[in-house]
């Protein structure tokens, strides 16, 4: 069966002045909001009708059976003072949650005509486009670095995809910025400055993971939900996920994780559109000197909080969990160091129901 457009899909909404536009990619997202110099991304807004979950605007979507991933409880010691459950992201079929964004942003591309996507990446993101793209029968065009691991390029382009590298990771959103009115290839990354976030479709797919979460906690939700974010697509599709489900006085706090402090900055008084000083090593994917407002809402709606961690403290963690059977990238692993960051302030108790997003897994550059 063909994939289709949910008939209940409506339209999109900036998440910002709530303004309506028309079923259409609109890359650099709510036009107003751009031209006030606040840019801001979209959502997607359906109309009222039964639903058995959270809503989704692909039907019969291109997949590979991502989703569904489990829930460990079982890691006693993960924090020493705190039972944290992991969410494990690793065990979608590229070993990431970029898998739940690529079978929606995909099933986009086909849906609406083009013959493949660009998308600029630090790994994980053009690893899965290319999967997915291959498996839809389009064209996949990534933009790295030069650092990004010559495993990881290889990897893309075993995959079916063209890798283009530059020496800059601002380069790479040129590149894609090029397509903006392409009518063949789909922009589904940011490459705004400053950032909206990835392709609202796409994101729709990071609602599942709150989805999943209630179903395999019988409908109770936790306290904290702890996710590592560079410009919160991820943090800002869960905290949707959790408001369709639950409604927006009853979601769990965010707590987004990242290499220096950006959103925690903001939340402390600096503008959302400065450019934040700090760089990382280790958490390439949570990289970024410039935010996107949809991670900073994440936590603003949801009564949460914003945590930095160090390269030095969450390399010893990815060690101490590799050599405890949890294959984790540093990433993910920077979730637990907040979590532990957390504890010793005060911000969490040995009583709090925490889950943290383990978002992929970290054999890929080996």
């Amino acid at each position: 069966m063909p994939t289709i457009q949910n008939p209940r899909l409506a339209g999109l909404a900036c998440i910002r002045c709530d303004r309506r536009y028309e079923v259409a990619d609109h890359s650099t997202g709510c036009p107003a909001c751009l031209a006030e110099g606040r840019p801001m991304n979209l959502e997607c807004v359906y109309t009222p009708g039964e639903s058995t979950g959270v809503d989704q605007p692909y039907l019969r979507p291109v997949t590979l059976g991502e989703g569904r991933t489990p829930l460990l409880t079982d890691i006693a010691g993960a924090v020493p003072g705190l039972d944290v459950a992991l969410k494990w992201e690793g065990a979608n079929p590229t070993g990431s949650h970029k898998d739940r964004f690529s079978a929606v942003v995909v099933s986009r591309a086909l849906c609406a005509g083009y013959e493949g996507i660009v998308a600029a990446s630090s790994g994980n993101a053009g690893v899965s486009l290319a999967t997915y793209c291959g498996r839809a029968g389009l064209r996949c065009e990534i933009a790295v670095t030069d650092d990004t691991p010559a495993r990881v390029v290889e990897l893309m382009r075993d995959l079916g995809a063209e890798v283009v590298s530059f020496p800059r990771s601002e380069h790479r959103w040129e590149h894609v910025a090029a397509y903006r009115d392409s009518r063949t290839m789909l922009p589904v990354t940011n490459f705004v400055v400053p950032p909206v976030g990835s392709s609202p479709f796409g994101i729709e797919g990071y609602k599942l993971v709150a989805e999943e979460l209630l179903a395999d906690r019988d409908g109770r939700a936790p306290e904290w939900v702890v996710v590592p974010a560079s410009r919160g697509d991820l943090a800002w599709g869960i905290h949707l996920g959790f408001r369709e489900l639950l409604g927006a006085d009853a979601v769990p706090r965010i707590c987004l994780v990242e290499p220096f402090p950006r959103v925690a900055a903001v939340l402390a008084g600096a503008d959302l559109y400065a450019t934040f000083p700090g760089s990382t090593r280790v958490m390439p994917s949570l990289g970024g000197n410039q935010l996107a407002a949809q991670a900073v809402e994440a936590v603003r709606r949801s009564g949460g909080q914003a945590v930095a961690v160090d390269d030095e403290s969450v390399l010893a963690e990815t060690r101490r969990l590799w050599r405890a059977g949890f294959p984790l990238e540093p990433s993910s692993a920077a979730g637990l160091v907040a979590v532990s960051r957390s504890l010793a302030a005060g911000t969490m108790t040995p009583e709090s129901d925490v889950v943290v997003v383990a978002t992929a897994h970290g054999l890929k550059g080996m």
